[in-house]
């Protein structure tokens, strides 16, 4: 079985969670300025010309104001190498990342991240970029933006490896030029092919929304239900969609909807209805209903590119968390939310006004838009701020509508049929219990948002603890009889699910990481497999290099020294692979072992090293062994394998 990346559990299990709890989760190569005397466009690291090129592209050679227009930032990447991808397995890793600009009113935005790949080295799984990619984009040009040539600046950072050795993160400046004026001919027309262009003038083609389908590069949008849709395609949007509908009629079901649906069908269709004239008129009130949902959605995602450069900000990142969690404790019974009562009645008395039939059914519909009930409103307004992160209208209509259209099912079904009502369980408990049900989702999307801002371990940590609680208080432990219904039954069965995902990932989490205490697998026996993991322990690092070559002199003992960075992966397999051999670090012992960070390329402490060692390029990792009398006797650049690497430790007196 493929091992999956440390923590990509997390991912699953969320993606999982959020899924079926709500619709919401349906969730250097060494380039740019060589530190010691490079070019722009590549690092020349090695004879064989620049590792990464970028080069900064527009869809046309003119535009006019007010429109939208597709840009790239091509990247070609050596054969022999890779970069991380924008979302690698790992968050000491650094993510490709392309970060946009505003000028004299020609914003950027939307970006649309190539398909990553994974890779494995030495046991361990990766997940990057290679070859020739494309990072796509929009240029929004502003109604008043006046004619003229612009230079809008980006700028591209990633950090690479091959299957030995990594370089330093890297930042490339670029400029899109965009000249303003009248609409000229296309560019680069093979790259923007399936890319469309969004005039906000008037004009003879339809107005459609860019960034929706894959591009021939395979760029995909950072946003999860997007992903999820270019991805799987019909059944993307069925599973979407699927699931905001399955949302919507479960929350129909809470304790604040559930009672009052026969009432507010009695008011727009009468207690004396046809079965032709309650589908009609049911019909117009849930339609009415859902489009004003959808109204919401496409508002809220007209300001996704905005949003999406909010959620770049930690402040706000915590500010959403925040709300979340204030919308789950509503949903516990700590407090209701819901639109005041002035304001209600208002409403109500309007609702009144317009009378029976077809139009008294769509303003009934249009109010209960407006006036949610306290158990729906704090669900609906995450979902909202969910699906402003798309920036994509279509989406956010379409996901708010069929929600509504699962919400006002009941309405439909009661207004039709009016012997439905005793058909449907009678009130109780249970519906409480959906009710909390949806406060814990509330709390899993405070911890979605969250997790660009915490590590993995805390994110498995904190989801971990949300489980748990749900199992035990959400029916996880409660007793079964033989006289127990399906809703007791199917309680349990979610809370014990519930239970073994949360213990799971907790003890997964103690387990590797550890937090007051060390991580588990630090001390406890790990047969054969355990040495990779206690590495640290198996040899004693100096970590001062002046004072590790005085103790080696002093004692007449020969040096081995490793360098190291926190971004560098290949260093990290160097570190379990062959350094956590028993056999390497027994004969390390003989050794003054000193390891050496060297987290840039420009520092002082960087620059130091390399002219001590004669080092022409800076390339992690690099392992120097130097003999008694301290005289370099090898130099190992990248991942050396432990049996090759003891050959050359042994060789060294």
């Amino acid at each position: 079985m493929k091992k999956l990346p440390p923590f990509d559990h997390i991912r699953i299990y969320s993606a999982i969670l959020l899924l079926v709890f709500s619709v919401l989760q349906v969730g250097p190569i060494f380039a740019g300025t060589d530190p010691f005397g490079g070019g722009q466009t590549g690092e020349t690291g090695s004879s064989e010309g620049p590792l990464v090129q970028t080069e900064a592209v527009f869809s046309y050679e003119s535009v006019a104001a007010g429109g939208t227009y597709p840009a790239a930032v091509k990247v070609s990447i050596d054969p022999a190498w890779h970069i991380n991808s924008a979302e690698p397995y790992e968050d000491w890793l650094i993510p490709a990342e392309l970060v946009l600009d505003t000028v004299n009113g020609i914003a950027l935005a939307n970006i649309a991240f190539p398909k990553a790949h994974e890779i494995t080295l030495f046991d361990q799984p990766f997940s990057v970029y290679s070859g020739d990619v494309a990072f796509f984009f929009e240029v929004d040009v502003g109604d008043d933006v006046a004619t003229g040539d612009y230079q809008i600046p980006v700028s591209f950072t990633y950090q690479p490896c091959n299957d030995y050795e990594c370089r330093a993160p890297q930042t490339h400046d670029l400029t899109i030029p965009v000249t303003v004026g009248e609409m000229g001919a296309a560019t680069h027309v093979g790259l923007f092919a399936d890319r469309a262009t969004t005039p906000k003038v008037a004009t003879t083609e339809p107005e459609t929304t860019t960034g929706q389908g894959e591009a021939a590069t395979g760029a995909q949008p950072e946003n999860d239900l997007e992903r999820l849709i270019n991805e799987y395609g019909f059944w993307g949007y069925l599973l979407a969609l699927g699931l905001a509908f399955v949302t919507g009629l479960l929350l129909s079901f809470s304790p604040c909807t559930y009672p009052m649906i026969p009432i507010t069908v009695s008011v727009f269709a009468g207690q004396q209805r046809s079965v032709g004239r309650g589908f009609v008129l049911s019909l117009f009130y849930v339609g009415a209903m859902a489009f004003m949902y959808g109204i919401m959605g496409l508002i809220v995602s007209l300001v996704g590119g905005v949003f999406g450069a909010w959620l770049a900000s930690t402040p706000v990142v915590i500010g959403i968390a925040i709300v979340f969690v204030i919308f789950a404790l509503s949903m516990f019974g700590l407090y209701e939310l819901q639109v005041p009562m002035s304001l209600r009645n208002k409403l109500g008395a309007k609702a009144q006004q317009g009378g029976g039939g077809v139009i008294g059914s769509i303003i009934l519909g249009v109010i209960a838009a407006l006036v949610v009930s306290p158990c729906v409103g704090p669900f609906v307004a995450g979902i909202l701020l969910y699906v402003a992160t798309s920036g994509s209208p279509y989406l956010g209509f379409l996901v708010l509508f069929v929600f509504a259209l699962g919400l006002g099912t009941l309405y439909v079904i009661i207004g039709t049929f009016s012997s439905a009502i005793s058909k449907l369980p009678g009130a109780g408990e249970w519906m409480e219990q959906i009710k909390k049900f949806f406060g814990f989702v509330l709390l899993l999307m405070a911890v979605y948002f969250l997790q660009t801002l915490l590590p993995a371990s805390y994110i498995a940590l904190i989801t971990s603890l949300i489980l748990l609680a749900y199992g035990t208080f959400g029916g996880g432990l409660d007793r079964l009889t033989t006289e127990s219904g399906f809703f007791p039954r199917l309680k349990k069965f979610l809370g014990i699910l519930a239970l073994l995902i949360g213990a799971y990932l907790l003890v997964g989490t103690l387990f590797t990481q550890g937090f007051i205490l060390p991580g588990a697998s630090g001390w406890l026996p790990m047969g054969g497999g355990g040495h990779a993991q206690a590495e640290a322990k198996l040899i004693d690092w100096e970590t001062d290099l002046n004072s590790g070559l005085a103790k080696a002199e002093s004692e007449g003992k020969p040096v081995l020294v490793d360098t190291w960075a926190t971004w560098c992966a290949n260093c990290r397999v160097l570190d379990k692979k062959t350094f956590g051999d028993q056999t390497v670090a027994r004969e390390a012992k003989r050794f003054v072992p000193i390891k050496v960070q060297l987290e840039t390329a420009d520092s002082p402490i960087t620059r130091d090293f390399m002219q001590r060692f004669n080092m022409k390029h800076y390339s992690l990792p690099t392992v120097i062994l130097m003999d008694s009398d301290l005289n370099v006797q090898r130099v190992l650049q990248g991942v050396v394998g432990p049996d090759e690497m003891l050959e050359y430790m042994q060789a060294v007196k």
